[in-house]
């Protein structure tokens, strides 16, 4: 298990933001799986806020042309 802690809140706000992008590109998530060797359901998930996982998240950003920063408090 691991003890790395993830602000829920954020995640939610993460997966909105990527949901907006793709959608603003006119994009499906099986389009967007298949340009960036992320399979659909981790997309998905990331989207939903229910997944988090900093390679994927960066990748994403890079797709949409975005960049990925991670900020400690």
């Amino acid at each position: 298990m691991s003890n790395t802690v993830i602000d829920k809140k954020a995640v939610k706000e993460i997966g909105l933001e990527f949901f907006k992008l793709r959608h603003e590109k006119g994009l499906f998530i099986y389009q967007v799986a298949k340009r960036t060797d992320i399979p659909e359901k981790i997309i998905e998930g990331i989207e939903l806020g229910r997944y988090v996982k900093y390679g994927k998240i960066r990748r994403l950003a890079e797709f949409y042309g975005k960049k990925a920063r991670i900020m400690l408090e």
